[in-house]
């Protein structure tokens, strides 16, 4: 019986089908039913690190032997608990492997790296049909990278989560990795999922088999040329990168792989693997270009997917770096605008307890009054700024005469700005009906105030009201030293303040505007700030939708 197995023809590949099979971007290895190799294409070569005549013959189970004992018991235990009940149009995958196969460089090198693999295993029929003749096409992919990359991942993962959420992370990632490996089992299978083509670089014809008309979506026969190609088919962003490579392939005699995108009939889009290689003459320029076509949407979608992913996470780390150092600068501001209003008062009670003269103890009563309002705002500020950074900050809204309110405030703050040598003009307060909440409202215009006044000493501040048939826009003008170009963007930032001239000295936490900023959006309006830059003065402007 087996003499008569022995004696039965091997199938042949024809030509054509060597070509596609040589250009394939995966290692391929073929055997007959006994398991012994027919053939190899070049990637599995160049993968394993051999030449053909070395495995032709041999039994799969004998190849690529030199790995330690365990591995090779790994590897036999798959192929033994796979081969023999594998059924005519079956595929199977086997889990990641390690296989410490040294590869050419490795052996140059003295190094046998650790090396990961993934193999996939199909039963196809020679087409001949002659019983026993069938034909198992192995598929081996290098993992290594992709694990290296995997484990990488993970630790970086670790610093950032807690063992919880990182134990649910991990088991979504192989989720989707199993099913990343799934869609390209099946796009890569057999021959039948390989859509092949020639160019005609003469005329510029394409012939195509149904399975390239298919993955480029269209319907079967139709005319296919490269004008064709590159003016309707291949999404218009992709086409001059897939021409630029098919004519570096032209005049380099190489093979070329580009990814481009296709919209099917039915509107959805579609990536495609395009792969091939100059055909001519041995001298001379090529005459065609023939290779073969694959649908990779659900890898690239995968790939796109673990992009964002990665995204997502770099954003996550910069906002928790954002956080600590906003924290870090919370904790200093804090310790030293607290420590100044402190001192003086502690200073001002003991000098009042150590004397009985009326003037000193008068002037102490003025410090320690002015130092302790000082105080009081800024508790209020932080309070108001952790009710707001925890969404616990509510309003009461009610019709309120934005003008009339401002005027009010314009008249509490007036005797602080004559002191500081300020001019203060509220002339231009049109009467306009907002829906807001006072008290908050009054917070905003003061801090707006108080907040010129710091950078406007002996110059003037200008607060008016004005409306349009929507909106109420309130307006604070002074003529003090201005803001650098590149500050009005964090202006509104937490914590920030101007670091420059007399600014430096100004006291406060640097929540005014922020707190000023989230009010506004409280009540749906909108803030902005204006300069012309360091001298020229600042100009604010609060919009408010008027109460209808």
């Amino acid at each position: 019986m087996d003499d008569i197995v022995r004696s039965r023809p091997e199938p042949d590949l024809s030509a054509s089908q060597m070509m596609i099979f040589d250009v394939l971007p995966e290692a391929y290895l073929v055997t007959n039913e006994r398991y012994e190799v027919l053939t190899a294409n070049s990637r599995y070569l160049d993968v394993i690190g051999t030449s053909l005549p070395q495995i032709v013959g041999r039994s799969v189970y004998d190849i690529n032997q030199h790995v330690p004992y365990e591995q090779r018991e790994t590897r036999r235990a798959w192929l033994d608990s796979v081969l023999p009940s594998l059924r005519l149009g079956e595929t199977r995958s086997s889990p990641i492997l390690r296989y410490d196969l040294p590869l050419a460089e490795d052996a140059a090198a003295g190094q046998v790296p650790e090396r990961y693999w993934q193999a996939r295993v199909s039963r196809v029929s020679s087409g001949n049909g002659l019983p026993g003749t069938d034909l198992l096409v192995f598929c081996l992919t290098d993992v290594t990278e992709s694990v290296d990359a995997s484990e990488r991942n993970k630790r970086e993962r670790a610093k950032l989560r807690s063992q919880a959420r990182l134990r649910q992370v991990l088991i979504d990632e192989a989720n989707a990795e199993l099913r990343s490996q799934q869609a390209r089992l099946q796009e890569v299978l057999t021959f039948a999922r390989v859509g092949a083509w020639e160019w005609d670089l003469a005329n510029g014809e394409m012939s195509c088999t149904e399975q390239c008309y298919r993955n480029m979506g269209i319907p079967l026969g139709e005319p296919l040329n490269a004008h064709r190609l590159f003016t309707e088919l291949i999404d218009p962003e992709d086409r001059a990168r897939v021409h630029a490579a098919v004519e570096r392939s032209i005049s380099s005699h190489d093979y070329f792989e580009v990814e481009y995108r296709v919209t099917w009939p039915d509107g959805s889009v579609r990536w495609l693997l395009a792969r091939g290689a100059p055909h001519g003459p041995a001298h001379g320029a090529p005459t065609s270009l023939v290779g073969f076509i694959l649908d990779i949407t659900e890898r690239k979608q995968a790939e796109l997917h673990h992009q964002a992913v990665a995204q997502e996470e770099k954003l996550a780390r910069e906002r928790s770096e954002s956080e600590a150092r906003a924290m870090d600068h919370f904790i200093t501001a804090v310790s030293h605008e607290l420590r100044s209003p402190l001192h003086a008062i502690v200073s001002w009670t003991m000098l009042m307890q150590r004397t009985s003269d009326p003037s000193y103890v008068a002037r102490a009563v003025q410090v320690i009054e002015r130092n302790t309002r000082q105080l009081s705002l800024m508790v209020d500020d932080l309070l108001d700024s952790g009710a707001i950074a925890t969404g616990k900050l509510s309003i009461t809204p009610r019709p309120v005469d934005l003008g009339a309110l401002a005027g009010l405030v314009a008249e509490d703050i007036r005797f602080n700005a004559e002191a500081r040598h300020i001019r203060l003009i509220a002339e231009a307060l049109s009467p306009c009906l907002v829906m807001a909440d006072e008290g908050r409202i009054k917070q905003v215009i003061w801090n707006l105030l108080t907040n010129a006044m710091k950078f406007a000493d002996g110059g003037t501040i200008e607060v008016s009201v004005t409306a349009d048939s929507t909106h109420a826009e309130l307006m604070v003008r002074d003529t003090g030293i201005g803001i650098p170009p590149d500050a009005l963007e964090r202006i509104f930032d937490r914590f920030q303040q101007a670091q420059n001239g007399q600014a430096a000295r100004v006291a406060g936490l640097g929540l005014g505007l922020w707190l000023v900023k989230n009010l506004v959006a409280l009540h749906g309006g909108t803030v902005s700030a204006h300069s012309e830059g360091l001298g020229q003065g600042a100009t604010f402007r609060v919009r408010l939708p008027r109460f209808r």
